[in-house]
């Protein structure tokens, strides 16, 4: 009996957190949340919603940057610097802007409430570590200075998107000192584990949903995602059900005794790696077709995010190599979870 899908490729479930994640941003846009506690607490629901939503049960930090959505503090932080450029240089002529540009002009001096709102921009491009000529005019990029005087407030908010990105990386790697080293010891959570295999491809897709969710629309990723975001249940290290030790959790499926992480049971596992053998020999022709490192040059963290939708790839080879392997990345996924189905 082969398991159904709990969602149909055709369900609108993958664009939801584009939506939903929009409508939680031009909440956030309209300065109502002046408490970190109070974004914090939208942050958790529209992740819990998602969640939900995509029966994927993940740790809520790997669920934002599966799909893409950047930390609130940070969206936030990037629409206080937009309102700054709106006020001093697309609308200046308006009562509100005339009204900003004087209380900026004393706010050092003046003991204002910690939350008006020239003090929460000047946190703002803190927080972004933007340079800049604040309370002045911002330092417009040739982008912005080329576009039309009514895509100008567009052009500047589609500016500070990669360096909001670049935080968020910043922010991300902080957590794990080490990496991108492969570990010299055991995982020890489910959150390394998700980083050491695919922190190559934040680079790629911070910001946005990852192209193996949205190039292949007639077939359903949604087992995919699960073994991205560690929340696959056929595996063990995955399962929630099971509350020992990351590394104290051991394959269901071969006698070897180790930990039943994703890498052991697509590479290493005696009664499962047999089934990634035709993706591994494809893998490995392609990657010499394209002048790519051979495949048995490459460590089990690299070679297992190649089977799970490329990470270690440049941004050259990125959407070209998906293009080709990912409808044989979801033949094997199915594959898998169909055999693994039937072990149980």
């Amino acid at each position: 009996m082969t398991p159904q899908p709990l969602i149909e490729a055709s369900d609108p479930a993958l664009t939801y957190s584009s939506a939903y994640g929009n409508h939680v941003f031009s909440v956030l846009q309209q300065k109502i949340f002046t408490i970190c506690a109070q974004i914090d607490a939208v942050e958790r629901t529209l992740v819990h919603s998602l969640q939900r939503t995509l029966h994927c049960f993940t740790s809520p930090h790997i669920t934002m940057m599966e799909l893409g959505i950047p930390p609130l503090i940070l969206q936030q932080a990037l629409q206080l610097v937009a309102l700054h450029f709106r006020y001093t240089v697309l609308h200046t002529n308006t009562i509100a802007a005339k009204l900003y540009n004087l209380r900026c002009k004393f706010h050092c001096s003046n003991a204002h409430p910690q939350h008006t709102i020239e003090n929460r921009i000047a946190q703002a491009y803190s927080t972004l570590m933007i340079s800049s000529t604040y309370p002045g005019p911002p330092n417009m990029p040739r982008s912005v200075t080329l576009a039309k005087p009514k895509n100008k407030g567009k052009s500047y908010t589609t500016f500070l998107k990669p360096i909001v990105s670049a935080e968020w990386l910043r922010q991300i790697r902080l957590k794990y000192p080490h990496a991108p080293l492969p570990p010299s010891c055991n995982v020890s959570s489910i959150l390394r584990a998700h980083f050491l295999l695919h922190h190559l491809s934040l680079c790629n897709n911070l910001y946005k949903l990852p192209p193996y969710l949205t190039m292949c629309g007639h077939r359903n990723p949604m087992s995919l995602l699960r073994l991205q975001s560690q929340n696959h249940q056929s595996i063990p290290t995955h399962m929630l059900t099971i509350r020992d030790a990351y590394d104290s959790r051991v394959c269901l499926y071969c006698p070897l005794g180790v930990t039943g992480s994703e890498i052991h049971l697509i590479l290493e596992c005696p009664a499962t790696s047999h089934v990634a053998l035709d993706l591994i020999q494809f893998l490995t022709t392609l990657l010499y077709d394209t002048c790519q490192p051979d495949w048995s040059t490459l460590t089990t963290h690299q070679q297992t995010p190649l089977i799970l939708a490329p990470s270690t790839l440049s941004k050259k080879f990125y959407h070209v190599w998906l293009q080709s392997t990912l409808p044989v990345i979801l033949d094997y996924v199915s594959h898998m979870e169909t055999f693994l189905y039937n072990m149980t």
